[in-house]
């Protein structure tokens, strides 16, 4: 009964990374829905359980990630950027995330520290790249020509281009590292 508490407990944590309007009309229904399931399953089969648990978290982060991507590309999009910072937070998690489990996967030496400084680049790269983004977004949506400001757009584009260069420069310079080779630095 405890673990059953814990997975409940941690699910309703969770479903916290929604946003705050998505999370208010949905959330109670979403984890009643989950609790239902879980009971559901546990009655049919014991094995089935800790499966049945990753597929619906790793179900429930995907619904986070869409929900934040709906939040980004509606209409106010700088005032959604500005007051929810979770959105592009979250998504640059997403990018980050998996380089970190490598990271970890494949260290070889665990008396090194973590290279924490380097995800925080990593993840800051994305969220800057977004918040660059979003107004070229919100003009072509809205229907506006976005060669109105050519200036501007240039000076964007060249932003948004020196941004993708230095993340993948930094994640091509780093992949050893992150698959494991020895003497990685």
């Amino acid at each position: 009964m405890c673990e059953q508490a814990r997975v409940r407990v941690l699910y309703k944590k969770i479903l916290n990374f929604y946003p705050r309007r998505f999370r208010e009309q949905f959330g109670e229904a979403m984890e009643q829905t989950f609790n239902d399931l879980y009971n559901e399953q546990k009655h049919k089969t014991e094995r089935g359980l800790f499966g049945f648990v990753i597929w619906m978290f790793v179900e429930t982060a995907m619904g986070i990630v869409r929900e934040h991507l709906l939040l980004i590309t509606e209409g106010a999009t700088m005032k959604n950027i500005l007051t929810n910072f979770r959105s592009p937070a979250i998504i640059s998690l997403v990018l980050v995330v998996p380089f970190m489990i490598l990271e970890l996967v494949n260290r070889r030496n665990f008396n090194a520290g973590f290279p924490i400084p380097l995800f925080v680049f990593m993840w800051f790269l994305p969220v800057v790249f977004i918040a660059t983004l979003m107004p070229i977004v919100r003009n072509v949506r809205a229907g506006n020509s976005i060669v109105a400001n050519p200036t501007i757009l240039l000076i964007r584009a060249i932003f948004l281009a020196f941004i993708i260069w230095m993340w993948f420069g930094i994640v091509i310079d780093q992949m050893p590292c992150f698959l494991g080779v020895p003497n990685c630095d």
